[in-house]
């Protein structure tokens, strides 16, 4: 039981100490999933070692956390449902009722292939299972770091807070737009108070469907709407990417005799992905988050899993090849039996 405490210290010591060094790093969610787990193995054997009927506790633990998966499935998809039919039917939308459906089917299909003990059905039953296993231990460590991140902000004191752009509607701000316009114009307010005048740059280039720039309805919404002083107010209109949004302020900001780091604006969901997207870009950059509608995080959040994935696809096909080893060498063993 002590070794068990002292693995369990061990782990948590390392995860603050590498999280306080950078909090813009996914292995942040890895160590923190570790820590957790350790912790949870030693409240296990605490339980099941001195409490009465400990393991009926344990058991019936274990079926709270089963049914919880099936409470967050039938979530899932009740949002993805919600989403289609407020923001209309496309499969960024659908993302979340996709992810429900998963959830609810993944695990009968595997077994159901599996129960087969046909050497394809074992394979593709194993491989699902295997998949199924690997996606929802890289969202569990996309979301650790992610929820971390916003729960621990580094405070900065920057000359120039960047706001992000999102689509407009008939070049109209949006209120998710506006969620990110509202808190810039709060931490600008902040920045006031501690003796600071910041520069807001809303950022965002014209896309196929906007009459306008969004940077440009951006400053629009900050000068006549929030009353920021327009020559507060510098405008990037170019970009079409997240990335470009940073590289481009940044652009703007150093012809504007300003240096980083800046403090970044977006929505909630979107912050750890941007602070990520900084850090490659070699930006000290820190962001925050906006007010973002209930229905829309769920989807939301999983597009942003889906992009930070995007960006480690050597990491993810290196760590699937255990498993296709694996899966292989069922195959192999059932056809020899076979």
């Amino acid at each position: 039981m002590l070794s068990a405490a002292l693995g369990t210290l061990f782990w948590w010591a390392v995860f603050w100490l590498v999280f306080r060094r950078d909090r813009r790093r996914v292995r942040n969610g890895v160590l923190f999933l570790i820590a957790a787990h350790s912790s949870l193995g030693l409240l296990v054997r605490v339980v099941e070692t001195t409490l009465p009927l400990g393991s009926l506790l344990v058991l019936a633990g274990t079926g709270l956390l089963l049914l919880g998966v099936l409470v967050l499935a039938g979530y899932l998809i009740a949002n993805g449902l919600t989403m289609l039919r407020k923001e209309g039917r496309t499969l960024g939308n659908a993302l979340a009722g996709l992810g429900g459906v998963a959830l609810l089917a993944a695990p009968v299909v595997s077994a159901a292939s599996i129960a087969t003990l046909h050497p394809v059905g074992l394979g593709l039953g194993t491989l699902l299972a295997l998949l199924s296993l690997h996606l929802g231990l890289a969202f569990l460590v996309f979301l650790s770091a992610s929820v971390l991140y916003l729960l621990f902000p580094r405070p900065l004191q920057p000359t120039a807070v960047i706001v992000h752009g999102a689509g407009l509607i008939r070049g109209k701000v949006t209120p998710l737009l506006r969620g990110r316009l509202d808190r810039a114009v709060g931490v600008r307010a902040e920045l006031l108070a501690q003796g600071l005048d910041p520069l807001l740059v809303p950022s965002g280039g014209k896309g196929a469907d906007e009459p306008r720039s969004e940077g440009e309805a951006m400053a629009e919404y900050l000068v006549e709407e929030a009353g920021v002083p327009a020559d507060r107010v510098l405008a990037e209109t170019e970009s079409a990417t997240t990335e470009e949004n940073l590289t481009f302020s940044h652009r703007l900001l150093e012809k504007a005799g300003h240096q980083g780091p800046y403090l970044v604006v977006t929505s909630r969901y979107h912050a750890f992905r941007a602070a990520l997207l900084a850090r490659r870009l070699g930006y000290a950059d820190e962001a925050v988050g906006g007010r973002t509608a209930w229905y829309y995080v769920p989807s939301a959040t999983l597009r942003e899993f889906i992009a930070v994935m995007s960006y480690r696809k050597w990491w993810n096909a290196v760590l699937l090849l255990p498993s296709l080893v694996l899966v292989a060498a069922i195959v192999r063993g059932a056809l020899l039996q076979a």
